[in-house]
């Protein structure tokens, strides 16, 4: 079924955007105003369809406005590799920016709205002011960081410190899409996108997801969990949230100190 294609207000389409941009580098209004004046389209796909596949030329930019995207590698026997997520706010293919054929495929996890820019304005943009440029290498460092942690977790990691970092950084991650404090985290992925994230297979994944709950380190309902001991976890599973780049230190102190406060509240209700 192919993707529709319908025009769309960037006032809508940026604000996860903008939520997680200003975290990384302060943008003045007119920057912004340059911005929204990209030449875009809202695409809307629904879960399970492709947005990129390996093989396509990349000659667009593309912004989640809603929904969740899986990234990932296919081999010849159909093993999969999900590289990473992308949430609300993110911005993918950034390739598209060195006319390269796409070396990957990128997937809606659920239904997705996505904002797409062509490769040529887009770069016109960034020639044109050093501060939109700097933005978007912004957003580009802090997915290299993703990767990297990536790489660190799949090769070095146990199990559950795997999991337990992985919902540690999504959790992190979409509370600065949404611009406020995420206690529980909507996890739309499978076991099976878990286990193909992680190197692990689906039974061992959900094995350890037990064990955590048993252990007091999370609970699970209806796709949602709750982390019940951020301090815990983050020290069980080696994750340090640095690499997410989070340069507004008043912003990440004060939704950590909000959901302390709230975990504190709920313990003692």
């Amino acid at each position: 079924m192919k993707a529709s294609t319908v025009t769309l207000g960037y006032k809508s389409v940026m604000e996860s955007f903008r939520n997680r941009l200003p975290q990384y580098v302060s943008l003045a209004d007119n920057v912004w105003t340059m911005i929204e004046e990209l030449n875009g389209r809202r695409r809307s796909v629904t879960a399970g369809q492709d947005i990129i596949r390996a093989g396509d030329k990349a000659d667009e930019i593309f912004i989640v406005e809603d929904g969740w995207a899986s990234r990932y590698r296919t081999l010849e026997d159909g093993r999969r590799q999900i590289v990473n997520f992308m949430l609300p706010g993110d911005i993918f293919d950034l390739q598209a920016l060195a006319n390269l054929d796409s070396d990957h495929t990128v997937s809606a996890v659920t239904d997705c709205s996505l904002l797409v820019i062509q490769s040529g304005p887009f770069l016109k943009a960034l020639r044109g002011s050093g501060d939109v440029a700097t933005a978007f290498w912004w957003a580009a460092v802090q997915e290299e960081s993703i990767l990297r942690e990536q790489i660190v977790r799949v090769g070095r990691l146990s199990a559950r410190e795997r999991i337990g970092n992985l919902l540690l950084e999504l959790r992190r991650r979409l509370t600065g899409a949404l611009g406020n404090e995420v206690t529980d985290l909507p996890l739309p992925i499978t076991r099976y996108d878990i286990a193909d994230s992680l190197g692990l297979t689906p039974v061992h994944v959900s094995r350890t997801m037990s064990a955590m709950r048993r252990s007091g380190l999370i609970e699970e309902g209806r796709g949602v969990i709750r982390i019940l001991d951020r301090d815990r976890l983050a020290k069980l599973c080696h994750f340090d949230p640095d690499y997410l780049h989070l340069r507004r230190l008043d912003f990440a102190k004060s939704i950590e100190d909000a959901g302390q406060g709230s975990d504190r509240n709920a313990n003692s209700s």
